[in-house]
């Protein structure tokens, strides 16, 4: 079962219902990053400033991709991990949509932040 949900994204709205494919059209055939997995997920233990140049590489393959929109709602709507639709998982948490397993402390830092918790503070703990 589909649930479309309204998703306001950079500039024009996108349902959930039209960025899962077969739900109206199968958009990913027109991915731009089709193909280059490596780029878009990162390896285990990946280091900091490798994940920096990886994500400013796959920022830019998304950049002009014509199915940036549908792409992002997929990624929001579900709480992917990655990157996807141009946004990394940090960005993604900072607009309330943190991937459903955290896997690096920069974001949990940054869902904290964008619930308005300060992430300095131990008796602020997320709860799992």
């Amino acid at each position: 079962m589909i649930t479309a949900t309204t998703i306001t994204v950079r500039p024009g709205t996108v349902t959930a219902a039209t960025a899962i494919p077969g739900a109206e059209h199968d958009w990913m055939e027109d991915a731009a990053c089709k193909g280059r997995t490596n780029l878009f997920f990162g390896a285990a233990g990946e280091r900091p400033e490798r994940r920096v140049r990886r994500e400013q590489s796959a920022r830019q393959v998304c950049a002009d991709c014509p199915v940036l929109l549908p792409c992002r709602a997929l990624a929001r709507a579900g709480n992917e991990s990655g990157f996807w639709g141009g946004e990394s998982e940090e960005d993604r948490a900072m607009a309330g949509h943190a991937p459903r397993s955290i896997s690096r402390r920069s974001v949990q830092v940054a869902s904290q932040i964008q619930r308005g918790l300060d992430p300095t503070r131990s008796d602020q703990a997320e709860a799992s």
